[in-house]
């Protein structure tokens, strides 16, 4: 394999053997009780897994990849089965539809909640650290532990529609995230202190969601939005050169601009008016490390007048001025 190859990883959703046989499939790791290892050159998986109730498991992931990876996650198709994904360390890419969307420790999007009906790709970067916590339930595993969190999980997937939600993980939640690590790895009781820990994670991990719900902080995204939403976000990147027009968008793609507001933000954790610029900036950045386009040719094709607002903004959004990036 190149090493700018990617490899791609599929996993079906389900139960942890299905999980384990996959991994088993694409690597020759070592499964030893509840841990699974695998180490070749700069590649490393470590998967710690605990079945705390049926259809209630904890996955501690640390993960670095050799070449760029493409795990292809499918779907369980089970509306009452929900996953929870808390980036500790790394990012990762998030991919739906062939769409890609960033996640990242310290982020607003550190923490993802999605259903069984919501399918997700994840990419992974060559070289790149990743840890992070992973939940699987059901509805029925948690009534049994926290029958307070039924009304919240009906509320936020009411309609049984594929629908996923993002938030940021908390200073309370990091910590508790740190402490699973650190269980994992000590001598006596590992097993019972990890799942005490994870199970006081999750029920803190409810009520922050519910705090949030509560607080209208909190939005949901149907199948729906995220195909429109990503639809918006690639006529921007197509338009680059063009100033962004709200009412034109929100007439074309049939959403008022609060909505648009509203579930853009959710989704790229920025607002539409900031993607559009870091976007310009990137592409302005990416013509001018080639070297085949000069400072007023990159900023007057992305629709600049003023090369001055234009060399403002560059350094502003990527720290440098546009002259520096050119190759001598």
């Amino acid at each position: 394999m190149e090493e700018s190859s990617e490899q791609i990883i599929n996993i079906q959703e389900g139960s942890l053997q299905k999980i384990l046989n996959a991994l088993e499939q694409y690597f020759t790791g070592t499964n030893s009780g509840n841990i699974y290892d695998f180490r070749k050159g700069s590649s490393h998986i470590h998967l710690a897994f605990y079945n705390i109730l049926e259809e209630f498991e904890l996955f501690l992931l640390q993960v670095v990849f050799e070449n760029s990876t493409l795990v292809k996650r499918l779907p369980d198709n089970r509306a009452d089965i929900f996953y929870l994904t808390l980036i500790k360390e790394g990012n990762i890419y998030m991919q739906y539809q062939n769409q890609q969307q960033y996640a990242e420790a310290g982020s607003s999007l550190g923490i993802f909640l999605h259903n069984g009906l919501f399918t997700l790709d994840s990419s992974y970067s060559p070289q790149m650290n990743l840890r992070s916590v992973n939940i699987k339930f059901s509805k029925a595993a948690v009534e049994k532990v926290i029958p307070e969190a039924i009304p919240l999980l009906s509320s936020l997937f009411a309609d049984n529609e594929p629908k996923a939600y993002h938030t940021h993980i908390s200073p309370e939640v990091e910590n508790m995230i740190d402490d699973l690590f650190f269980y994992e790895n000590v001598d006596f009781g590992s097993k019972a202190l990890v799942i005490g820990r994870g199970l006081e994670l999750f029920t803190l991990l409810m009520s922050l969601i519910k705090k949030r719900l509560d607080a209208k902080d909190l939005h949901g995204l149907h199948v729906d939005d995220y195909n429109r939403l990503l639809e918006i976000k690639n006529y921007v990147l197509n338009n680059l050169d063009q100033k962004i027009n709200m009412d034109a968008i929100c007439l074309q793609f049939g959403i008022s601009i609060s909505k648009l507001k509203r579930d853009f933000k959710s989704l790229f954790d920025c607002s539409l008016g900031q993607f559009y610029t870091h976007a310009r900036m990137d592409e302005a950045y990416r013509r001018l490390k080639t070297g085949k386009y000069s400072v007023m040719e990159v900023g007057y094709d992305l629709g600049y007048q003023n090369l001055s607002k234009f060399s403002q903004m560059f350094k502003k959004v990527r720290g440098v001025n546009p002259k520096e990036v050119v190759p001598v």
